[in-house]
């Protein structure tokens, strides 16, 4: 008995592995997690499989599995044709593809109204290497983090710098043009995520150059720092604005906060909070990075039970942090705005596009 269920592991994970890491490959993904994953999914009821065939049960167990695949591929085939006419065949998204992911002409076709001298292939390139860039120095100080402890993200932001034509950061402060430097003047820092750190604009067009401008002409001396940084939760930032920021009576702190808050990181372990999910239903995004609906129908169903726990710790935790982020600034006489920044599910009145959107990818947003 037991060397038969030891042969059925032994076989079921011989098959699984490889097909795994080929089946990875082909769609281009390197996550050690998402390999694991899909292994367990295909090996597990390999496994099984096999050890069935070798009992009495042999053939009313193949005659269940080849009803039970003619079904999947029913559900299969129905989602995917539910999924294909949720959006107009003339509409065109990019979920999931940032940097290297896209091409030159994708992106500056892309850019729209954007200037014309915008999305040049100087300012594309400039672009990858600043990405990379920030990749490669967030990956170091991670390496030499005390292993310990987890890490704090916002250590590791403050101390990526970048000198670039088109894109430069300083100690984690993505650099804001225009600006008229004076000791004597009122600062206005802007802290939030990718949304303020605008990687995809080069410096003069992020918000924060944007808005500098805006002040400029209104003849109002002020200086705006961007403290923006992809995926930094309010907590992150909180912990940049208390250790890192320079502020001073009358200066202004935004934070433009909540699609990092609702559920991205594990503020405590550093994690993505995916991860705190029942690794069964983890399977299933594992199985939907290789295009199945039915795998992103199931996760969509299944993961936001693992989350509701942790998304209310991580509104209590929001909470606490901007609250002692008013505290700080009233200490040092500044003002401070908190600003929730807007998502498809915080609209009342939604577009036919945005339905269609909410409808195509709840198995993402709904896990938020």
């Amino acid at each position: 008995m037991v060397a038969k269920v030891l042969a059925a592991i032994l076989a079921g994970f011989a098959i699984a592995v490889p097909s795994t890491f080929w089946l990875l490959k082909k769609v281009r993904i390197k996550s050690k997690i998402r390999h694991f994953q899909v292994s367990a999914a295909l090996g597990m009821p390999v496994a099984l499989f096999i050890y069935l065939l070798q009992t009495s049960i042999a053939v009313p167990v193949v005659i269940v599995t080849v009803v039970f695949s003619l079904l999947v591929v029913a559900l299969e085939l129905t989602l995917r044709r539910i999924v294909s006419s949720s959006l107009s065949q003339d509409t065109n998204y990019g979920m999931g593809k940032i940097g290297s992911g896209v091409s030159f002409e994708e992106a500056r076709n892309a850019a729209g109204a954007y200037p014309d001298d915008y999305m040049n292939e100087a300012v594309w390139l400039e672009m990858q290497e600043f990405m990379k860039s920030r990749s490669r120095q967030k990956q170091k100080f991670k390496s030499t983090s005390s292993a310990d402890s987890p890490v704090k993200s916002f250590e590791m932001h403050a101390n990526i710098t970048f000198a670039g034509t088109n894109y430069s950061m300083v100690d984690g402060i993505r650099s804001t043009t225009d600006a008229r430097n004076s000791r004597d003047q009122p600062n206005l820092f802007l802290f939030g995520g990718s949304t303020v750190l605008c990687e995809e604009v080069p410096d003069r067009l992020t918000n924060a150059s944007i808005l500098q401008r805006m002040l400029n002409l209104l003849q109002e001396s002020v200086q705006v720092f961007n403290y923006g940084a992809s995926g930094a939760t309010s907590i992150d930032r909180v912990q940049m604005l208390l250790k890192e920021s320079k502020v001073k009576k009358d200066d202004i702190v935004v934070f433009y906060f909540g699609d990092n808050d609702s559920g991205w990181i594990d503020h405590r372990s550093g994690k993505p909070s995916e991860q705190l999910i029942w690794l069964p239903v983890r399977v299933f995004r594992g199985l939907s990075d290789l295009g199945s609906e039915t795998a992103k129908w199931m996760y969509g169903e299944l993961a936001p039970r693992s989350f509701r726990k942790f998304s209310r710790l991580a509104v209590a935790e929001t909470i606490k942090a901007l609250s002692d982020a008013h505290l700080y600034c009233l200490s040092k006489g500044a003002q401070m705005v908190a600003i929730l920044q807007p998502n498809l599910y915080t609209l009342r009145t939604k577009s036919d596009y945005e339905k269609k959107l909410e409808r195509r990818f709840s198995q993402d947003i709904r896990t938020l």
